[in-house]
């Protein structure tokens, strides 16, 4: 005999409080992380909220259980918002996973997602539609990992993502976030995570070995359709340790090291690249728009100078749209003029909320191009260092130089050239070629003329002038050769003029 389903109540006190605020499902969805759909559900009595959003939605409206139609009798006032937040996902077992009470009606929204970008990515449709499609195919692609040079964007789409409907429908369980940086706690992350899913204090405070919270965590995910980010990734071994997602998860991990995406994933990483001419403007018209149709020339000048690296952009941007508030001319040319200068460029800094704090800085350091690859640069051995500050003397990209000539130059081992591109710092331009992007070429050159470093200055130089020397004298009727080579030529000549040598070059 079949026994007719029981007809949902709606819980009009759970909807009254929200319209007496006149507040839509979504912005309700928004304040305790969750999606309108959980909240329409709830409303109309078809699911229960889980017991963590239970105590969220009674911080949020002042309200107990059963004031809200949710049943229980346990009051958390407003005052408690932030502590509710810390609130277990559950009930969770002894053994550390969550029992079955503590896997949610509704998607869990890890409150470390940053907030989404003010304005759409511009130029970034097709790296998003690509990783968006291997991330819902499951398998080994579900580990996807994004490479690109520090200042790309490459936590800016990880955000995007996190924030896209598409693949929230997708992870109908939620999305967990962990930004980690050169010194992350992983621990601590980890157990952020452990509480959000139910796990229960008392097996929290047992664990003592990332074997421990990886077994644990993966059971307490269990069979949950989840995303996990894994943010600004600095060794192999800390990605790995927070790759604990069941069959049904995908992680994301983002890094500036080619060597760790590569190590993570099964079939390569995603290379996000800078943006090309055409979006470079676009993003700098978004963010001072009267300045860049004023003076488009200057603008794509600028544009070139720092290869379309969107952090470069953004934060030129951002200046010139706080000088040209006014809209007075003289102030706006002052700007331009000082954005023309590489030094200022890499010393334009801003600000930023903690919440929107790079995960690579500081708390107390400010968001410039000097510190975020400063932080790179201060991982350096001392031989790389010094390699990767003689390269600077070379045109930068799009230009390319060999690496004969970069070890003449560098006066280095091709370990430390190999030690540079795993840091992603020197790139590959195709075979024995590599090339360094305008703006790391400017930080290195602002590195090497400093005190520190003059008297190494002026030996790459040079160095620069004796190797193209010798290699005009050996391929001199080889014009397609010295014609692939041009522009180091024209930067030798440069640097032998400057520095009183142009006779021997000419000779040479």
């Amino acid at each position: 005999m079949q026994t007719s389903k029981a007809t949902p109540q709606p819980r009009w006190r759970l909807s009254e409080e929200r319209t007496q605020r006149k507040w839509s499902q979504q912005e309700v969805a928004d304040l305790i992380g969750t999606t309108y759909v959980n909240i329409s559900r709830w409303e109309r009595g078809i699911t229960r909220p889980n017991p963590y959003f239970r105590r969220k939605l009674c911080a949020l409206f002042d309200k107990n259980e059963q004031e809200l139609d949710l049943g229980g009798g346990t009051r958390f006032s407003a005052s408690h918002a932030g502590e509710a937040e810390k609130v277990t996902a559950g009930v969770a077992s002894t053994d550390g996973a969550s029992s079955s009470e503590a896997i949610p009606d509704g998607a869990l929204y890890d409150s470390a997602i940053p907030l989404q970008p003010a304005f759409t990515l511009i130029g970034r449709d097709n790296e998003l539609s690509q990783i968006k499609q291997r991330l819902r195919k499951g398998g080994s692609v579900a580990l996807t990992a994004l490479n690109g040079l520090p200042g790309v964007g490459k936590t800016a789409l990880s955000i995007t993502l996190a924030h896209d409907p598409e693949i929230r429908e997708h992870f109908r369980d939620g999305i967990l976030w962990a930004g980690l940086g050169p010194h992350p706690n992983i621990s601590g992350m980890l157990s952020r995570w452990g509480t959000l899913l139910g796990v229960s204090a008392n097996a929290l405070a047992t664990m003592s070995s990332d074997e421990e919270w990886a077994k644990t965590l993966h059971a307490a995910i269990g069979t949950r359709s989840m995303l996990l980010v894994i943010d600004d990734a600095w060794t192999v071994e800390e990605a790995l340790a927070m790759k604990v997602g069941g069959p049904n998860c995908a992680h994301l991990v983002t890094t500036r090291f080619p060597g760790i995406a590569s190590h993570i994933t099964v079939d390569g990483a995603t290379v996000i690249h800078e943006l090309d001419e055409h979006e470079s403007i676009e993003l700098l018209k978004k963010l001072a728009p009267g300045v860049v149709d004023k003076e488009e020339k200057k603008a794509t000048d600028l544009v070139h100078a720092v290869g379309g690296l969107p952090l470069a952009l953004t934060l030129m941007g951002n200046y010139l749209r706080k000088e040209a508030h006014s809209g007075k001319s003289r102030r706006i040319g002052a700007a331009l003029k000082r954005l023309a200068v590489a030094e200022e460029r890499l010393l334009l800094r801003e600000a930023r909320a903690p919440v929107e704090r790079h995960t690579s800085l500081p708390t107390e350091t400010p968001l410039s191009l000097q510190t975020v690859f400063e932080v790179t640069d201060q991982q350096l051995k001392e031989p790389e260092r010094a390699a990767l500050y003689a390269l600077s003397v070379f045109p930068p990209k799009p230009n390319s130089f060999s690496e004969e000539a970069a070890l003449a130059v560098a006066d280095c081992t091709v370990e430390t050239l190999d030690a540079l591109s795993d840091t992603g710092l020197l790139e590959s331009s195709g075979t024995d070629r590599y090339t360094l992007h305008q703006t790391i070429a400017d930080y290195a050159h602002f590195a090497l003329v400093g005190t520190r470093f003059s008297a190494s200055h002026t030996a790459a130089y040079e160095k620069l002038i004796a190797f193209v020397i010798s290699y005009v004298e050996l391929h001199k009727k080889d014009y397609e050769l010295l014609e692939m080579e041009f522009n180091m030529i024209i930067a030798a000549l440069e640097a032998a003029q400057e520095k009183g040598k142009q006779a021997e070059l000419v000779r040479g």
